[in-house]
């Protein structure tokens, strides 16, 4: 395998962290990874949560995030072991049909997909990319959400129980500012175990605040919530 692509505009926040040891080896961390860049890597065969773990799972995930890095304003953090995909965290505008894609581009993003292979669980590797994306100020004036939905929750592979797996990620997504938040979204909504988290940045305006919690809460008490979509970007 050749040497893996720099990104040609990548400043010194987005160079290789330091390594972080496992047991199948030293895994690094980089930051705004370009397509190009994501092309030169192999996935981990733990990686598949997003197509439930079925035949070719990683390497859909990995041409996923390869999409996603292509998109105007958004963002792919991954975790490597050599050459090898073991972790990704992705960002991305609201799709088009989302109740949010009205706000002002750019100052809202959902946190599309963030996953850990396998056989790389319980070392940090999930809080390091978290870490990595909210350390800087390149969300200080903008709302991030995450739609964490059960469907894509691998309750088998971590031997976690649906209300423990919520646990987690109640955890791991408030330890870097993000908190539960009521809403009739419809993807959320259809099963109870699902939620909203909600980051809104420190210098966020006033009025794009109250422009996003205004969307919350869209259909009067009694109207049906249609089934949701299955597809997203990761």
């Amino acid at each position: 395998m050749q040497g893996l692509l720099p990104h040609p505009n990548m400043n010194q926040s987005d160079q290789p962290s330091q390594a972080r040891p496992s047991p199948q080896g030293p895994v690094e961390f980089r930051d705004h990874c370009p397509p190009e860049f994501l092309r030169e890597l192999l996935p981990d065969p733990g990686i598949g949560a997003f197509s439930r773990y079925a035949p070719q799972a990683a390497a859909r995930q990995l041409a996923a995030l390869v999409k996603v890095a292509a998109l105007p304003r958004s963002r792919v953090l991954v975790a490597h072991c050599g050459g090898r995909l073991v972790a990704y965290l992705t960002f991305h505008p609201p799709e088009e049909d989302s109740r949010w894609a009205s706000l002002p581009p750019g100052q809202i993003l959902e946190l599309g997909g963030i996953e850990v292979a396998r056989g790389l669980r319980g070392l940090g590797l999930a809080s390091q990319l978290m870490s990595r994306a909210f350390s800087s100020p390149h969300f200080d004036a903008t709302i991030v959400y995450a739609q964490a939905l059960t469907w894509c929750w691998d309750l088998e592979g971590s031997n976690l129980g649906m209300a423990g797996y919520r646990h987690m990620m109640l955890r791991l997504f408030g330890a870097h500012g993000f908190e539960p938040s009521v809403t009739d979204e419809p993807n959320i909504r259809y099963d109870r175990g699902n939620l909203l988290l909600v980051r809104i940045g420190p210098k966020t305006p006033p009025a794009l605040v109250a422009q996003f919690q205004a969307t919350l809460i869209e259909k009067s008490e009694g109207t049906e919530n249609p089934a949701p979509g299955s597809e997203r970007r990761g």
